[in-house]
C-alpha cells in the first residue's frame, strides 16, 4: 500500500514522520496522576471501528511542491479531508510527557506562525542525470534475495486474540453494588481498584513508577489491560483493608521486551496500597455473548458452540492483523533499509543532498521547539531548557545523545537510501517510467479525489507530470525490492 513506501525517496513530510515514530509510545500528561502511571501503562486495545468515509472538503488546486515518496498499488480506503493546495507540512500531535496541559491536535505550519515571505526551494541533486551506480558497491545477490527478521511482538498470536476477547468482555462489565466502596473483600477481575503504588528495580525507585505522593488514588480496572502484563492479575485476591503504606501488597512483574529502552525486559516489584474497590461483574464469554452483545453474525450454520466461537476468534485474529498491518509494513521497510544501508558501500555522497536533508530536519526541529515553547511557556522550558534537550525527545534519540551527531547520521542515511535506489534502478534498467506505470499513478489520484469526479486532465494540471513520474518510479522500485524479500518473525 502507498503508506508503506514512505522511505523510498523521502519528502519533508515523511522524513519528519519517520523521526517521530520513536516518540509515539509517549502520551501527553493530562494530569499528575496520568503522568505517574506512565511507566506502567500499555497502549489500550481499541474496539475495531470502520474507516472514516468523510469526503475531501475541496478539490486539488495546484501541484505539491515536493517529490513524492511513493505511489499507490491500490485505491485508498479513506477519503482525504482536504486537497493538496501546497506542500504538506505534517506536525507532531503529541506534547512532551513532562508538560501538564493537553496538546493541540496539530502544530501551525510555518506559514501560520511567521510573516509571509517568498520561499526559495532548496536545490536538489538530480539522480537521474548522474551515473549513481559508479558510487555504490552492492552485490546483485545482496538485493535480489533477502531474508529479514521482524520483531516477535508484531506477530498476532492466539494469546493476543484471547487478550482482546478479555478486553471486549471487560467493556461489558456491570456494577455489582453501584458505587459502594468495598474494603473487606478480595479483588477480582472486573473490579476497579483504587490504588497507590511505588515501583522499584533492584530495590531502586525509577522515574514514572510511583503515585504515592498523589492526593487521590489511581482507579485501575482489573482486566482492562491498561497496565503492563502481570500487574492487574497480581492484584487479584488482595483485600484492600489489609494493605497500607507500612504493609503494601507486592506485585512482581517483568516489563515487556518492546517497552522503553530504560525498562525493557527488566524485573520490577511494585508495592501497592489498595484504598478501596468498586465491584463489577463480568459477563461470561460464550456464544450468546458474542451473538447478542457483540452482535457478531456468522454466515455459516454452526451445529456446536465451539465451532461458532472458533470462527469468531479466527475473525478477530484477521481483524487484529489488519489493524497491525501498518506497523508490520513499517517494520518491513525499516528492516529492508537497515540491511541495504549497512551492506552497500556508498562514496561521494552529494553534498547538495546532505545539506538539503540537514536543513529540512533542523527547520522542522526549530519550528516545533518555538511552537511548543509559545504554547506551554515556562512549563515547557523547565522540561526542555535548550533545543538540544528537546531534540532528544522530539527525534526519539536516547537520553544523553549528541543530537547534532545523531542528526548527521540520519541525514547521511537518507542520502545513502536515495543513492542505493537509483543505483539499483540503473543496474536493472528500471529508471524509465513506462506509460502503463504513469497511467496507474494518475488513476490512483483520480480515485483518491473520487468525490470530485476529477478527470485525468485535472490530475495532470494540478499535481504535475514530474511529481507523478517520481511517484511512479518510487512505487516500482519499492515493489521490486520488497518482492525480493522474505520476512520471518523472531522467536518470542
Amino acid at each position: 500500500m502507498k503508506a508503506s513506501k514512505f522511505l523510498m525517496i523521502l519528502t519533508p513530510v515523511l522524513l519528519c514522520l519517520t523521526l517521530l515514530m520513536a516518540c509515539t509510545s509517549e502520551t501527553p500528561a493530562g494530569s499528575e496522576t496520568q503522568a505517574a502511571t506512565e511507566a506502567l501503562t500499555t497502549a489500550p486495545t481499541e474496539t475495531v471501528t470502520e474507516a472514516p468515509t468523510e469526503a475531501p472538503t475541496e478539490a486539488p488546486t495546484e501541484a505539491p511542491t515536493e517529490t513524492p515518496t511513493e505511489a499507490p498499488t491500490e485505491a485508498p480506503t479513506e477519503a482525504p479531508t482536504e486537497a493538496p493546495t501546497e506542500a504538506p507540512t505534517e506536525t507532531p500531535t503529541e506534547a512532551p510527557t513532562e508538560t501538564p496541559t493537553e496538546m493541540p491536535t496539530e502544530v501551525p505550519t510555518e506559514a501560520e506562525t511567521e510573516p509571509e515571505e517568498t520561499e526559495t526551494a532548496m536545490p536538489r541533486f538530480d539522480y537521474f542525470e548522474e551515473e549513481i551506480g559508479t558510487h555504490v558497491t552492492l552485490d546483485k545477490s545482496a538485493y535480489t534475495s533477502m531474508t529479514h527478521k521482524l520483531p516477535a511482538s508484531l506477530q498476532i498470536t492466539d494469546e493476543d486474540v484471547q487478550s482482546y476477547i478479555r478486553h471486549l468482555v471487560f467493556q461489558e462489565r456491570e456494577a455489582t453494588n453501584g458505587n459502594t466502596k468495598v474494603t473487606d473483600q478480595a479483588l477480582k477481575l472486573g473490579d476497579t481498584a483504587y490504588i497507590y503504588y511505588r515501583g522499584t528495580i533492584d530495590g531502586v525507585e525509577f522515574e514514572g513508577g510511583s503515585n504515592m505522593e498523589e492526593t487521590a488514588p489511581y482507579g485501575l480496572g482489573l482486566g482492562s489491560g491498561s497496565f503492563i502484563p502481570g500487574f492487574e492479575d497480581g492484584l487479584v485476591g488482595v483485600i484492600p483493608n489489609q494493605t497500607s503504606k507500612e504493609s503494601p501488597a507486592e506485585v512482581h512483574v517483568t516489563f515487556p521486551e518492546d517497552y522503553t529502552a530504560e525498562l525493557a525486559g527488566k524485573e520490577a516489584i511494585f508495592y501497592v496500597v489498595v484504598e478501596y474497590a468498586i465491584q463489577y461483574t463480568l459477563p461470561e464469554y460464550n456464544r450468546e455473548f458474542v451473538e447478542n452483545v457483540l452482535e457478531y453474525e456468522s454466515e455459516k450454520i454452526h451445529v456446536t458452540d465451539k465451532s461458532f466461537l472458533t470462527e469468531f476468534e479466527e475473525y478477530l485474529k484477521a481483524l487484529l492483523e489488519e489493524q497491525n498491518k501498518e506497523y508490520v509494513d513499517s517494520a518491513k521497510t525499516d528492516a529492508l533499509w537497515t540491511y541495504l544501508t549497512e551492506t552497500a558501500v556508498c562514496t561521494n555522497l552529494p553534498q547538495m543532498e546532505l545539506n538539503y536533508y540537514k536543513t529540512l530536519y533542523t527547520n522542522e526541529l526549530l519550528s516545533a521547539y518555538d511552537y511548543y515553547k509559545s504554547y506551554y511557556g515556562e512549563d515547557f522550558l523547565k522540561a526542555y531548557p535548550t533545543i538540544g534537550d528537546f531534540a532528544v525527545y522530539y527525534m526519539g534519540f536516547e537520553k544523553g545523545a549528541d543530537w547534532e551527531e545523531e542528526l548527521d547520521k540520519i541525514t547521511e542515511s537518507m542520502v545513502k537510501k536515495d543513492m542505493i535506489v537509483h543505483a539499483i534502478a540503473e543496474w536493472e534498467n528500471m529508471e524509465t517510467v513506462t506509460d502503463e506505470e504513469f497511467e496507474a499513478e494518475i488513476q490512483y489520484w483520480i480515485e483518491y479525489y473520487g468525490p470530485y469526479n476529477v478527470t485525468r486532465e485535472d490530475i495532470l494540471k494540478n499535481i504535475g507530470e514530474d511529481y507523478l513520474r517520481e511517484s511512479a518510479f518510487a512505487t516500482k522500485m519499492y515493489d521490486y525490492l520488497m518482492g525480493n524479500c522474505t520476512f520471518e518473525y523472531e522467536e518470542a
